[in-house]
């Protein structure tokens, strides 16, 4: 028998070879991209013609436009609403599958919403709030002053699209949740009955306070989904109607490749991408520095 023996710390050569493709990558088509977008920032530029120095007229510039500030409060109502219900939902869909004898059934019926594609999901939301959908059937039933199409009307079409991204991720909120409350020990539970306490203590003041973990996972993917939402919102009203349903996402490409201000759009994209970033550092760091402690 070949042995084969390795001192900690020692380097070998051929180690990194395994993960010099994904740095070629990474460097090649991430780390280029992020600086030519900064660099594209300061120019104003139609992505055809020559490249025109305007310094920090661009940043300046959507900071005057009344459509970045629409989408900005539509980008804060997507995340302010998907924070409250992307949470609770799945969290109740969880404590009550996991308790549930169709355990099974229910994880996959509710997953599989999660399995679509961003496109194929708004497909099918358009198809079902559209005039000849929901709203129809509600008229049928006498509700005449819901009968028209909700995704063509102005701040309706918001809300509209924030359920359908809260349906869309249901299923991946709920499996974290799962986890989690499957990992729980069960001691601290069995204890807080023998103290007396009923089914809402005992999630309240137990199983919920040890889902910690899990919880901040969930409000971090949230937030930055919510920031970078595009894809719903393109296919359901292309941010219409008179771009009052944008969001930073929608708008960076707008300015981009419809208006093509690609110096404009780059500089909502630096805006949008320092907001995420901030946001995820601090929620990291104050997870991090609560564990450790």
């Amino acid at each position: 028998m070949v042995s084969i023996s390795y001192k900690p710390g020692e380097a070998r050569l051929s180690n990194y070879l395994y993960i010099l493709p994904a740095c070629l990558f990474i460097g090649l088509f991430f780390i280029t991209s992020v600086i030519f977008t900064i660099y594209m920032s300061f120019f104003e530029w139609d992505g055809f013609s020559s490249m025109v120095f305007t310094g920090l007229r661009n940043y300046s510039n959507i900071f005057k436009d009344p459509n970045f500030f629409m989408s900005t409060l539509n980008t804060l109502i997507w995340v302010g609403g998907s924070l409250i219900l992307s949470v609770l939902i799945p969290l109740l869909f969880a404590v009550l599958i996991t308790n549930s004898s169709f355990f099974s059934f229910f994880k996959y019926l509710f997953y599989l919403p999660s399995a679509l594609s961003g496109a194929v999901g708004a497909a099918v939301i358009g198809s079902l709030l559209g005039k000849y959908g929901i709203p129809r059937l509600l008229g049928m039933a006498g509700f005449k002053n819901l009968e028209f199409d909700w995704l063509s009307k102005a701040y309706v079409n918001t809300f509209v699209m924030i359920g359908s991204g809260i349906w869309a991720s249901l299923g991946f909120n709920m499996i974290l949740f799962i986890v989690g409350l499957r990992s729980i020990p069960q001691d601290p539970i069995e204890a807080a009955a023998i103290d007396g306490a009923n089914v809402f203590q005992k999630y309240f003041k137990v199983v919920f306070p040890m889902l910690g973990h899990i919880f901040k996972v969930v409000l971090l993917h949230t937030i930055v989904n919510s920031f970078k939402v595009f894809d719903g919102i393109w296919i359901l009203t292309m941010g219409g109607p008179f771009r009052s349903s944008e969001t930073l996402a929608l708008t960076m490409y707008v300015e981009s490749f419809v208006r093509n201000r690609m110096g404009q759009g780059a500089a909502v994209a630096i805006v949008l991408s320092i907001v995420i970033i901030a946001i995820s550092y601090f929620q990291m760091r104050n997870s991090f520095s609560k564990e450790q402690d």
